[in-house]
């Protein structure tokens, strides 16, 4: 396709007793028109007897800046993500596992940057990245 980067995250285990329930992500960076970041999460519950590796990557949806485009490279905006569709944070999560077990909680989780655009000359790029792990329906 049109990715020009990909960025994964390592594997974040969380120590027991703080499973969640929802997934943010922040992130600042330049973005010029024709451009395009994807954030993607992957899960995994602790009761969950697949291998990480196994499961899905699924999409973020963009709920702040979404038609925001840099027009310098010093040009920089703090973009979220979140699980959720049409720009709006569903403030839960939920996943199918490869056995067919639907779980809504996780214990672990990373997360994957695309970088995409349509000239070459023209490219994205990310100052930072910050991912929170929340509880169930509180949402930011």
């Amino acid at each position: 396709g049109n990715a020009v980067s990909k960025y994964f995250t390592k594997k974040v285990v969380l120590t027991p007793g703080n499973d969640s329930g929802d997934l943010r992500v922040f992130y600042t960076a330049y973005r010029p028109n024709g451009t395009n970041i994807l954030v993607y999460y992957k899960l995994l519950n602790r009761n969950d007897t697949q291998n990480f590796e196994d499961g899905n990557w699924q999409l973020m949806t963009n709920i702040t800046n979404g038609s925001t485009y840099s027009q310098t490279r010093d040009d920089l905006y703090e973009f979220e993500a979140a699980p959720g569709i049409g720009n709006v944070a569903n403030n839960q999560i939920s996943y199918t596992s490869t056995n067919g077990t639907t779980y809504n909680s996780f214990s672990q989780f990373a997360i994957k940057i695309v970088l995409t655009t349509n000239d070459n000359t023209s490219v994205p790029f990310l100052t930072d990245i910050r991912a929170l792990a929340l509880p169930s329906g509180t949402g930011l």
